[in-house]
């Protein structure tokens, strides 16, 4: 005998409903999983019910309004019974879904799945959890093929995101291309020769604000583009984080960059940067506002702290730019000015008295120093001009041999991280299966989930950090035809600075460190 509805409690209906539900129509509409479970209800004798809905919530998502209100109705003793429209409604991870069911049987709360003929008062039914499982399955084939989908794309060059970055506008003749916006590249423009030009994020972002330069979203909303976030209140108010994130776009350069992001987990779609390899890259398929030189110019000054001496507004054009011989670590611009006059005007070594590295002073004063940058640009200069296809080689043995090393080991930290992260996420996964199961103590399971989530923090931190070692390593690659373009142009424009030295240009160019 079925056992009867306690009519001094409430009758909970459950309704859910992703939008990828919304995609098979009226079946799972809301309104349709209401009357469903309404005339249920009535043709079986539940009375006092009440309906508790999350509309537009994923299945694999357990932090959900409604959800959480009639747990907490649940858990005050206030519930007889759930009923929900199938089982996928009540969420579509086995883990999660095994953990609600524990938390009815605690707390006596009867539980049907009307469209599954299940009820808790007719005892256990093993279908129930083949039912969960293909639930969850579902989720999983499912985020499998829209990867396929985007991968294939990807592949062939075609967008999957319909954002567009500021300085750009989506074409209105090409879906997917972008054409360049002229009012906001001339802002990206700006910002990029200013950094060049020796200014901070900081000072830049004041000078924008000053001027009432429109941020991106306000520059969207009055050109009537779409507005990726309208969560502001001053409509001039850019920030270093803003101005930073421009600085770092490679498609400015006319390079098309998929994937550079990826879906690492798809019930709490969280997301990692992708390293360089993984990526989709296109040169040459958008317009390009800055040139490639400029761009590693401003990556380079970015991974340098620039501060400016006292009394100036800027910092010396060649901080970040040099380092130590012996070393390798930055050499620091030094500067004393009294009484307008500059008492100390040099570069030392950065790790000069360090506690944890030590090297010499290197004492070098700018004057010095500029001098011999403009002597050794003279001797390449010549060099590159009477021996081209030489210096091309030369520079690329010294590149690769160079990088080689160092790049794979920071590779290699990657890949062994990235396993062992996913590792943890099996082993998360077993200890909630431990855990609704009995197996583990509540005590023990809170211990290794603590620790389990510390470990991936800290091996997110570090992969995000060496991959962009990585990336800093691709961004800093010589561009020998670059070079030699600009050997070209500026022998034209100002050929009294690439005249041949005194010294043997062939023998200075070998003792150059190329």
């Amino acid at each position: 005998m079925k056992k009867q509805p306690d009519k001094g409690k409430i009758t909970a209906l459950y309704e859910r409903l992703s939008h990828d539900d919304e995609r098979a129509g009226e079946s799972v509409s809301i309104e349709n999983q209401k009357r469903i479970l309404e005339d249920y209800a009535q043709k079986n004798g539940f009375t006092n019910i009440r309906h508790f809905t999350d509309d537009g919530v994923r299945g694999t998502t357990f932090k959900r309004p409604g959800l959480d209100a009639m747990l907490e109705e649940i858990r005050a003793g206030n519930v007889a019974t759930v009923i929900i429209k199938d089982q996928s409604r009540i969420g579509r991870d086995v883990v999660e879904v095994g953990l609600l069911k524990r938390t009815f049987d605690e707390y006596h709360v009867r539980f049907i799945a009307a469209n599954d003929n299940l009820d808790t008062a007719n005892g256990f039914d093993i279908m129930s959890i083949f039912r969960d499982v293909i639930n969850e399955w579902y989720v999983a084939d499912t985020s499998r093929k829209i990867k396929t989908v985007f991968k294939s794309r990807m592949e062939k060059g075609l967008r999957c995101s319909g954002s567009v970055s500021y300085g750009y506008l989506a074409s209105k003749e090409n879906k997917g291309e972008w054409v360049i916006d002229e009012e906001a590249a001339a802002v990206v423009r700006r910002i990029f020769h200013s950094v060049v030009a020796g200014e901070s994020i900081a000072s830049i972002a004041r000078a924008l604000r000053a001027e009432k330069i429109p941020i991106p979203s306000e520059h969207w909303k009055r050109i009537g583009a779409p507005v990726r976030s309208a969560k502001y209140t001053d409509p001039y108010a850019w920030s270093t984080t803003t101005i930073s994130y421009i600085l770092k776009r490679p498609e400015y350069t006319g390079r098309k960059v998929l994937g550079k992001t990826v879906c690492e987990n798809y019930k709490t779609k969280s997301t990692r940067k992708t390293a360089p390899e993984e990526q989709y890259i296109f040169d040459g398929e958008i317009p390009a506002i800055v040139d490639e030189e400029t761009w590693n110019t401003v990556q380079r000054l970015m991974g340098t702290k620039r501060r400016a001496p006292k009394r100036q507004n800027t910092p010396n054009r060649l901080t970040g730019l040099l380092y130590c011989a012996d070393c390798g670590a930055k050499l620091t611009h030094r500067s004393s000015l009294v009484q307008g006059k500059y008492l100390d005007d040099a570069f030392v070594c950065s790790s000069y008295r360090q506690l944890t590295r030590d090297c010499t002073m290197h004492y070098i004063p700018t004057a010095k120093m500029e001098a011999a940058i403009l002597a050794a640009i003279q001797r390449v200069s010549w060099y590159v001009r009477h021996n081209e296809a030489e210096f091309i080689e030369r520079v690329r043995k010294a590149t690769d041999q160079h990088q080689e090393n160092a790049v794979k080991e920071y590779r290699q930290k990657v890949s062994k991280a990235q396993r062992r992260y996913k590792e943890l996420d099996g082993l998360v996964k077993k200890l909630y299966e431990g855990n609704a199961t009995g197996k583990i103590p509540d005590k023990h399971f809170t211990r290794l989930l603590a620790e389990y989530d510390e470990e991936q923090t800290g091996l997110e931190a570090a992969i995000a950090q060496w991959q962009e070692a990585i990336e800093s390593w691709n961004a800093d690659r010589l561009k020998t035809d670059k070079f030699i373009e600009l050997v070209s142009r500026y022998s034209r424009r100002y050929p009294a600075i690439c005249q041949q030295t005194d010294a043997d240009p062939e023998t200075g160019c070998m003792e150059f460190d190329i």
